[in-house]
């Protein structure tokens, strides 16, 4: 209780600021890191016509460096958008979506249609 009693206002200022610039150093990398345990995030939309067998399967794949949509890769802009075609066979179709980050994280997002 007395060591506290003899420290100046300089040296708790001093503990203050390191300690703020340490709590500081800590958010920024966890924010920097966040992607890596995260993995890739996919949102997906799926529009189809009335009077067709085509389907557009429309979407976000975020930190995605590759996306594969039923094993054929795909193009996605640098923002991770995507738009593809699909053409549906009578019965079930299954339409699996791969995406992979930078660090080798792979998220997968599986849509079961039924068509007539």
């Amino acid at each position: 209780m007395k060591l506290t009693r003899n420290k100046n206002l300089r040296w708790w200022i001093g503990g203050l600021l390191l300690a703020i610039l340490v709590g500081g150093i800590a958010t920024f990398a966890y924010f920097k890191m966040d992607p890596l345990w995260k993995g890739v995030t996919i949102e997906t939309r799926i529009d189809r016509q009335t009077n067709s067998n085509i389907i557009w399967v429309h979407g976000n794949a975020k930190d995605a460096t590759y996306i594969s949509l039923n094993g054929r890769e795909i193009y996605i802009d640098k923002k991770g958008n995507f738009s593809e075609a699909v053409d549906l066979i009578p019965g079930l179709s299954v339409i699996t979506l791969k995406a992979r980050d930078r660090f080798g994280k792979v998220t997968e997002k599986k849509f079961n249609l039924v068509t007539e």
